[in-house]
């Protein structure tokens, strides 16, 4: 069965099961249309066209919110298989690499944000890009977090002893974009005394991914898994504070690899069986064992992985998939376990706080609105519901689906207006440049309130020293 056929499948089981029906008044777009295309199969007669299913698995921007696994594969499998067929539009090469996007418009910020403050200069780059003319841009930063970084490593303090040690994945968004985000990673980390190393990275595949070019995902997936498998090896933990690169990293990768864990037994007298060890996959599920004793010509069928990602090393993709963590999750069990530094300044600050699609895939609960408690003089009202900003990283960019991606976040929109915040926070930065697009609020994230506390209360610890000696 090829990609079409088993979306074919898929859909009209999603339309006899309806255990997602409820998304019709939630914000996907995918499933009103993919219901309507099989009502009118079944009332006509006629199939639907590949066309139709093109245009339908172009409408998924993959933000797993349905409980079903199986529907979100046949269309991302789809999307591959489509892209392999028809191959991917100029406009879109362009937009899908945002690491590329980053680099060249950062290497003159003052120049690219003078472009893009020009209607006609606007106008001409949007149109080639294809970029909804509407969508306003995201300024370049002076400095971008990579260069920050490497002036500050000259006066990092190696003899400082730290407890704890981080391969920390920025992502492109923070890197390229919204670099604060990124520093405040590094500050707080270093605040409770944990060493930060940030290892060359690309982009973590997941809009490449999104626009099935499994060439370019595979790419940048393979350079990623290779680099962070080895600082896991060294001894670091990996943190991301992008949930989408999170969720890439933790779930994504190890789709096919993660199901049967095995090893040769010791006794090489062995020669026609082989001991299994059993990890996450069914035979654990169904025996209850943690290992068992297989014909050696069954092991291939077994422990075969025909998925997306392969070609990438498996025991390299869980050793990353089991040391990754968000960076709320990460901060949040420090404080479990009393090792966070809780000395916090006072931050003022009347604030709403979404929880990201991809963070709520994780399942680590909401780590960043327990944080923000401990933090005096900040109160949050949390956004209840499963709703989705609707950017989705580039396809919000896209002319084709701007107007779209609006009307997914208009509950999203109302909801956060209900609770009239004085500051909107969020840890994903592609929901900060959809909020920046569509409301008045001063947008973060959470570890950028973190970090002013930190400043705060040495600052008051600094002022209570003058007055001591005054």
């Amino acid at each position: 069965m090829d990609a079409e056929e088993r979306l074919r499948y898929e859909i009209n089981k999603c339309r006899r099961c309806e255990a997602c029906k409820d998304l019709l008044d939630l914000a996907c777009v995918v499933f009103p249309e993919m219901f309507d295309l099989v009502d009118k199969e079944w009332e006509t007669g006629e199939a639907i066209t590949t066309d139709q299913l093109r245009r339908l698995v172009n409408l998924c921007n993959f933000c797993a919110a349905c409980p079903c696994s199986d529907i979100r594969a046949a269309l991302m499998d789809a999307k591959t298989e489509y892209m392999d067929r028809f191959g991917l539009g100029f406009r879109v090469r362009v937009l899908e690499n945002v690491e590329r996007l980053g680099r060249l418009g950062g290497r003159a910020p003052q120049f690219t944000n003078s472009l893009f403050k020009n209607g006609t200069t606007k106008t001409l780059i949007t149109k080639i890009a294809g970029i909804h003319s509407d969508r306003r841009i995201p300024p370049f930063p002076q400095e971008n977090f990579s260069e920050w970084l490497g002036k500050r490593k000259k006066r990092v303090d190696p003899g400082r002893r730290k407890k704890r040690k981080v391969a920390y994945f920025a992502g492109c968004t923070a890197r390229y974009f919204f670099p604060d985000v990124a520093k405040s990673v590094v500050e707080v980390l270093e605040r409770n005394q944990i060493e930060v190393y940030c290892p060359e990275q690309k982009c973590c595949g997941m809009p490449p991914l999104l626009e099935g070019d499994r060439k370019l995902t595979l790419e940048f997936a393979r350079d990623n898994v290779n680099r962070l498998a080895e600082a896991v090896t060294k001894g670091y933990d990996i943190v991301c504070s992008c949930p989408t690169c999170g969720y890439m990293l933790k779930e994504i990768l190890k789709i096919g690899a993660s199901q049967i864990i095995w090893h040769q037994g010791a006794d090489e007298t062995e020669t026609d069986f082989a001991h299994v060890q059993v990890g996450h996959g069914i035979i654990g599920a169904i025996s209850g064992l943690s290992s068992v004793r297989l014909p050696k010509k069954y092991l291939d069928l077994l422990l075969r992985d025909e998925g997306f990602f392969s070609s990438i090393s498996p025991e390299k993709r869980i050793l990353v998939s089991e040391n990754s963590y968000d960076l709320g999750e990460y901060l949040h069990r420090l404080c479990t376990s009393d090792e966070l530094d809780t000395r916090f300044g006072n931050v003022s600050l009347k604030a709403a706080y979404y929880p990201p699609c991809h963070l709520r895939k994780q399942k680590i609960g909401r780590p960043y609105q327990e944080l923000m408690g401990l933090i005096p003089g900040v109160t949050v009202a949390p956004v209840n519901g499963d709703y989705c900003c609707g950017n989705a990283g580039v396809m919000g960019f896209k002319q084709e689906f701007h107007r779209l991606s609006i009307r997914i976040a208009s509950r999203l929109i109302q909801k956060i207006r209900d609770l009239d915040p004085q500051v909107l926070l969020t840890d994903c930065l592609s929901c900060r440049i959809q909020f920046n697009q569509l409301t008045p609020y001063d947008v973060r994230h959470p570890i950028e309130i973190m970090r002013e506390s930190y400043r705060n209360y040495q600052e008051e610890g600094e002022e209570k020293a003058v007055g001591a000696f005054s």
